[in-house]
């Protein structure tokens, strides 16, 4: 990045569709002076491609849903797909045909003095699935009981190829700045304790990563099921003996092939993007690589902060976007706990786990009962900001993502509140930040308190 305050704005092309290119980018500039945007230009998700998921849309753009169906807003190059058997992935939404969102956004964005990023985001849910698109069901995980799961493998060639396939197409054929690569899949434990889902992967690729390494395969597979009925048990009300917790942790000990499952799961998850990494940098030098940082992994998950040390994104990022939505914070992070409270610390209340979670997690926020309205405070985005510009240095920058508009807030985000969210971030010592989580969810009046702090702070 340039010396100048990085300003950036996650987009999908319903908003190109909906209001115009050149008008939307000239939003973009006047009210906040956006100098780089990141275009979702490959996307299943409503969250990152799509209007506004609620009935309750912004003061801009379409007023009714889209029925986002999704896949590439751009022309795939079957010239970059030979080692995939994923090749047809054109999104089939009607108000996409004839649009490419790469080649006819780049040339405006340029005019404008902007960056361009095309960014994806290894969505945490098992919902929304390319159903569509022939190919991809052969790359789905495999659950503990062989049955076929909903995510991509991580260890899947076919699925790994077509990445690499979709970077050299981006990189060969549009004038472009480099990527953004959403870090946001959960490990099998989490996925089981958090999401009440299936723990993966057992599929053929897997189960040879695990003969490499001398692991069990059906004793890992088996101490998962055995952890999977455990859990569904305490769900269902069994209350054990030795409580709760003590009781995962005997299931979790009596099958150690599971911690060395979860960390084979963990080492693919981290060879996928820092091989695109690679791939991003075998083009030049000048091309950046930028990583966005799942709120759940930096700030609520105790398992993943400890899968993921922020220092070692310094060896394959230029840049990071950690996710620090402070508003809907507090009612992420009450769901969390309650989550939590169903299983492995069912021992003890939501109210009660709250304040000790605060202390291993270094928070200090609103009572349990009080955080879906309250939200998180401004101070936490100052704080977890200094957290990572600490972590990574000075060679890195960090460009925390601050949610305008997010579904999953209890109340309104306000001006001010937005207002708080830059002065906070800059207090933490960002380098700029990054207006999230998609234009088409926030508000114009929010878009302009952003641009407000901005030029108070003399940074625009």
């Amino acid at each position: 990045m340039s010396d100048r305050t990085f300003v950036g704005m996650q987009v999908g092309g319903i908003s190109f569709i909906d209001e115009g290119i050149e008008e939307t980018l000239d939003i973009f500039v006047e009210k906040a002076g956006v100098n780089a945007i990141f275009i979702s230009a490959l996307s299943w998700a409503r969250g990152n491609a799509g209007r506004s998921g609620s009935n309750d849309f912004p003061d801009h753009g379409g007023q009714e849903p889209d029925h986002l169906q999704g896949g590439a807003f751009f022309p795939p190059d079957p010239r970059y797909y030979h080692g995939t058997s994923i090749k047809d992935f054109t999104a089939p939404d009607p108000l996409y045909e004839g649009f490419d969102i790469l080649g006819d956004v780049i040339p405006a964005a340029r005019e404008r003095g902007m960056e361009v990023f095309p960014y994806y985001c290894e969505t945490s849910h098992k919902n929304p699935k390319p159903l569509w698109q022939p190919g991809f069901a052969q790359v789905i995980e495999v659950d503990a009981w062989g049955r076929r799961a909903s995510r991509p493998c991580l260890y899947n060639p076919d699925y790994r190829n077509w990445w690499f396939g979709v970077v050299d197409n981006w990189l060969n054929e549009y004038d472009l700045d480099g990527i953004m690569w959403g870090i946001e899949r959960e490990d099998p434990l989490s996925s089981m304790i958090v999401s009440n889902e299936v723990p993966t992967c057992f599929c053929v690729h897997c189960r040879a990563e695990g003969h490499r390494r001398n692991i069990d395969a059906g004793r890992a597979a088996e101490g998962y099921r055995r952890i999977s009925d455990y859990l569904t048990s305490v769900r269902g009300g069994y209350q054990p003996p030795d409580g709760k917790l003590i009781t995962f942790l005997r299931h979790l000990f009596e099958y150690p092939e599971v911690s060395q499952w979860q960390k084979l799961w963990w080492d693919g998850h981290k060879d996928l993007y820092r091989e695109i990494s690679g791939t991003v940098r075998y083009f030049g030098d000048h091309y950046q690589v930028g990583l966005g940082i799942w709120q759940m992994i930096n700030t609520f998950n105790p398992l993943l902060r400890a899968a993921h040390d922020p220092a070692e994104y310094k060896l394959y990022g230029d840049w990071l976007k950690p996710v620090f939505y402070n508003a809907p914070g507090g009612a992420r992070f009450a769901k969390f706990v309650t989550n939590l409270c169903q299983t492995i610390l069912g021992d003890a209340s939501p109210s009660e786990w709250t304040p000790i979670l605060y202390k291993i997690l270094g928070l200090d926020e609103a009572a349990f009962e009080d955080l879906p309205p309250a939200g998180f405070s401004p101070q936490y985005v100052a704080d977890f900001t200094r957290r990572y510009v600490d972590a990574v240095g000075p060679e890195v920058a960090v460009y925390p993502g601050i949610g305008l508009g997010v579904e999953t807030v209890a109340r309104d985000i306000s001006p001010a509140d937005c207002e708080a969210m830059v002065e906070a971030s800059f207090d933490g010592g960002a380098g700029g930040v990054m207006i999230s989580r998609n234009y088409s969810e926030l508000t114009l009046t929010n878009l302009a308190a952003v641009g407000n702090a901005l030029r108070r702070l003399g940074k625009i």
